[in-house]
């Protein structure tokens, strides 16, 4: 099995999706040697940073020959309601799977190159220890998590079958990725899905590794997939939301630590216009139009929610009010959820 939602959450998506590309290819050459036959189980979550996204190109971008015919996937979360919820759109997309695995197997990815591989695995050291310099070395940054996102109240969702945290310690090891993806969700900033990459796409944006990166883009779907979901996330996020929470929830200790990540997804965003091929961004562009109609109306929920966590923070509170503002705080979430699509 192949697990993507803990795997990121402790390196960072660049260098969670390489290692796990990485495991596959070992492991099927100890099979090619064993003479055993492989099946991959792909614990897939419904957001990015839990393994999320087109399962066509989800399975085009996995190793050379690790298909073969065969794939088993879980779905997670809200994504079971959201696919197989109706009887016409669960036949869609089992139809959509048949088709990649075909599609997959028959007609496999190309062997990543030398320098594919050399610039890729340069990008996933960078990425993880940017991504683990963030988390661990800035004791303010679970502080963060734990008063600007409504993770507090994802507990009282039916979402999940475990319960949120693993133990009663505050830091990130003891966080669920369920919990730790959805929370970052509500206030718009999305960082597991980017957190780190921004150092990595910096290094390898320089004018060395140009026609390396542009012929990844191009001619590798793994490389082609993580970018086109990074796309995705960008088009997603909005960090001026989380604005609005820090106003109302936190210190000017915590704001530091909100500036300092807007400036690391803003370095993202204009690397990725500046390194991805002007006829793909036009492309993904045409993708995007439904989630930026969608932001709009999201917006008026993220200032609905960020004032009713402030209310409901307050010491003295009526129990009668408490009620009202916990079923605006849920409603707020679901609402969020149901924009974002592809949150748990």
């Amino acid at each position: 099995m192949i697990g993507y939602s803990d795997s990121s959450k402790d390196a960072g998506k660049i260098c969670a999706s390489w290692n796990q590309y990485k495991t596959q290819e070992e492991i099927l050459k100890l099979a090619k040697k064993y003479k055993i036959e492989v099946k991959f189980f792909h614990g897939r979550g419904g957001s990015a940073g839990r393994g999320g996204g087109p399962i066509q190109a989800t399975l085009r971008s996995q190793p050379p020959k690790s298909v073969n015919g065969k794939i088993r996937i879980t779905n997670q979360g809200e994504v079971i309601q959201q696919k197989y919820g109706y009887e016409p759109l669960a036949k869609y997309n089992l139809c959509s799977y048949i088709g990649a695995v075909v599609e997959a197997t028959l007609n496999p990815p190309p062997i990543p190159k030398k320098n594919w591989r050399n610039l890729i695995e340069k990008m996933s050291d960078i990425s993880k220890r940017s991504y683990r310099k963030n988390i661990n070395d800035n004791s303010d940054f679970i502080n963060y998590f734990k008063t600007v996102t409504p993770h507090i109240s994802l507990g009282k969702l039916s979402i999940g079958s475990r319960p949120s945290k693993r133990k009663n310690i505050d830091n990130i090891k003891s966080l669920r990725a369920i919990p730790w993806v959805f929370a970052w969700t509500q206030i718009r900033l999305m960082l597991p899905a980017w957190l780190g990459s921004a150092e990595a796409l910096r290094y390898s944006s320089i004018k060395k590794f140009r026609k390396t990166l542009l012929d990844m883009e191009k001619n590798w779907p793994f490389f082609n997939s993580m970018m086109d979901i990074l796309d995705m996330v960008i088009s997603k996020a909005d960090p001026e939301i989380s604005k609005i929470y820090e106003d109302n929830l936190a210190d000017k200790k915590l704001k530091r630590v909100g500036k300092k990540l807007r400036f690391q997804f803003n370095v993202i965003k204009n690397l990725n216009k500046k390194i991805t091929p002007k006829e793909i961004i036009k492309i993904r562009k045409q993708f995007r139009s439904s989630v930026i109609i969608r932001n709009i109306y999201s917006e008026i929920l993220n200032i609905v929610q960020a004032i009713v966590i402030k209310k409901l923070n307050q010491k003295k509170i009526k129990s009668i009010n408490k009620k009202y503002l916990d079923d605006a705080l849920m409603t707020s979430i679901a609402g969020i959820s149901a924009a974002m699509k592809n949150t748990g």
